[in-house]
């Protein structure tokens, strides 16, 4: 038997085996090398013939001058520099320091007015950043608001600074603007080291305002908002998707504190006015297609790094592999140095055909609403590829990684873009109410001097949901994710940028029903 196995004729078919196998491998890295760069040569050329590029730095935003940015005050400008790429040194280490020094803890229950209609008083808000050591506060007060505010202002000067400043500056982008800094060859590894203090001030600034409405101040809380809207306007407008859910969160924050002092009637006509026009300057839409183009470009440029990589044209930066959320395995495995070129210029092609058909080409010809309807069909895509094995589909291997999470991008888009119109329609009601001391029976009242037109609903082109209500006040309501009209009725206690959530979006005044808060259907 053994003398068989190592028999010349054995011996021959072994070595033609093998020189098959190895032909065989040889013949496909090349047919894979000729075809992904086919495919990606033919997505490039699709890409451009419809306007879109995938160079970042063109998706950059102009820096503004200093006279008219926010941000560039003493105590910010520099925050996004790093001394020696040591982040904790020189000026812009210690004003980075400075707010980390601000960051608060958020009370669970002071962010659920719009969506339930419960608001946290100023009376517990001074308990707790007495109690918590945030700020030093008596322990008996009259007026809670005068006392939060003083204090607030005293502990952080920069707060006041940047709500006397904001309607002065027409703009704000934290400096130096990306145009201005040398950006790593790894996209996905760009450092925001900003983030962080712009949520810090957003919080302390709501706060602000909520302290400066209780102390009958309405013009400083509008000052306040308007100074935390353009900080989230300044994170958005960086073309990445990390900026635009940041500020997604400051309009969040926004929103809840306009809520209370709008529940309040904590400010005159000429203030409304003022938060009006605050409002009236986001283009959603608009910010989040760049978003998505910057995400596209980091993809594309991310792999094109990767591949290098993979052929030794480049040294793997630190940190690196965190691009695959710590699966050091996977990591390894693509920049082995054993997959061929052309299987990156594969994932970058599905990569961006994924991304045009289902987030980009949408965004451009309907906005968000059309985005997140089509982004279904993104995921559909990957799951019928997983089920056939990526085996058979080796193409959609990354495209698998990368992409699902950021389909839920758009949904929250949604819900902001239906917040931003609610808080604009809630305004408008407001300013009828001071002049006519009731709200309107229909929302055509407004029309034309409050507004310029009926508010829609983004979701379904509708007029805006509306109704008064018993107590006196009003209800405003959106179909949620589901595309139902419930009659405003909040039917889950999930919140309502959650797949799961499975009523309308609301913006009411009155505490929610504990009935209506009934259990997510199971397996949802």
């Amino acid at each position: 038997m053994i003398r068989r196995l190592f028999s010349k004729r054995s011996i021959r078919v072994l070595l033609w085996l093998f020189v098959s196998l190895v032909t065989l491998l040889v013949l496909l890295r090349v047919w894979t090398n000729w075809s992904g760069a086919r495919r990606w040569a033919a997505t490039r050329a699709m890409l451009e013939r419809e306007g879109e590029t995938l160079d970042f730095r063109k998706l950059l935003p102009e820096t503004p001058p200093p006279s008219q940015n926010l941000l560039a005050i003493e105590a910010l400008d520099g925050i996004t520099e790093a001394v020696d790429h040591d982040e904790a040194k020189g000026a812009p280490g210690a004003k980075r320091k400075a707010l980390e020094a601000m960051k608060m803890d958020v009370m669970a229950s002071g962010a659920r007015g719009v969506e339930k209609g419960q608001v946290t008083d100023m009376q517990t808000w001074a308990q707790y950043l007495r109690d918590s050591k945030f700020l030093s506060l008596p322990a008996q007060t009259a007026a809670p608001g005068r006392d939060v505010l003083a204090a607030l202002d005293a502990k952080f000067p920069l707060l006041k600074q940047l709500a006397d400043l904001a309607p002065q500056r027409s703009q704000a982008m934290f400096t130096p603007g990306l145009r201005e800094r040398v950006l790593p060859e790894l996209l996905f590894s760009l450092s925001m080291r900003h983030y962080s203090g712009a949520q810090h001030l957003v919080r302390l600034l709501c706060l602000r305002a909520r302290a400066a409405m209780d102390a009958k101040q309405g013009a400083e809380a509008a000052r306040s908002l308007l100074a935390a809207e353009k900080i989230g306007h300044a994170c958005e407008a960086e073309p990445l998707l990390i900026g635009l859910l940041v500020g997604f969160a400051a309009e969040t924050a926004v929103n809840e504190s306009l809520w209370a002092g709008l529940r309040d009637r904590a400010f005159s006509d000429a203030e409304l006015q003022t938060l009006h026009g605050m409002l009236s300057a986001h283009d959603l839409d608009k910010t989040v297609l760049q978003a998505f183009r910057g995400e596209l470009a980091c993809a594309v440029s991310s792999m094109e790094y990767l591949k290098d990589v993979a052929a030794g044209r480049k040294k793997s930066a630190p940190g690196a592999e965190a691009l695959f959320s710590g699966e050091y395995h996977r990591w390894k495995f693509v920049t082995s140095g054993t997959m061929p070129g052309g299987l990156f210029d594969q994932w970058m092609s599905v990569i961006a055909q994924e991304e045009w058909k289902h987030m980009i080409s949408p965004l451009r010809q309907g906005g968000i609403i059309a985005a997140v309807k089509a982004g279904d069909g993104m995921i559909a895509d990957l799951k019928a590829k997983e089920k056939e094995n990526y085996l058979l589909h080796p193409d959609y291997f990354m495209a698998s990684m990368v992409l699902p999470s950021i389909t839920s991008v758009s949904a929250s888009a949604a819900l902001v873009q239906a917040r931003d119109r609610q808080a604009l329609t809630a305004i408008a009601l407001e300013r009828f109410f001071l002049k006519h001391a009731k709200y309107p029976a229909a929302l055509q009242e407004l029309v034309p001097e409050f507004a310029t037109a009926v508010p829609r609903d983004p979701w379904d082109g509708q007029e805006m949901r509306y109704r008064p209500t018993a107590a006196g006040r009003y209800m405003l309501w959106c179909v949620g994710l589901d595309g139902t009209d419930d009659g405003g009725q909040v039917k889950n206690d999930v919140r309502m940028r959650s797949a799961r959530y499975l009523g309308d979006w609301t913006w009411q005044y009155e505490p929610v029903p504990a009935k209506e808060q009934t259990p997510p259907e199971k397996g949802r």
